[in-house]
């Protein structure tokens, strides 16, 4: 009997151990998730940033400046 309580005391803890590392890699596969979204559309985003940025520092300002008749 002393055997078999064995095994079955070794099976629970595998039991636990195998929980534990599917709960881990669920984490890990939620944390990389985002990450490769963002590196993936990250070019396109500078761009995009980039381009707003010279609308509200350049063009604003210089069609404000010709309406008004600054220039």
């Amino acid at each position: 009997m002393s055997g078999k309580s064995n095994v079955k005391n070794r099976m629970a803890y595998l039991d636990e151990l195998v929980a534990s590392i599917g709960y881990r890699s669920q984490l890990i596969s939620r944390a990389q998730k985002p990450d490769s979204g963002i590196l993936s559309t990250r070019k396109i985003g500078f761009a995009a940033g980039f381009l707003t940025a010279v609308v509200f520092v350049l063009l604003i300002p210089l069609a404000v400046w010709f309406m008004i008749g600054i220039i």
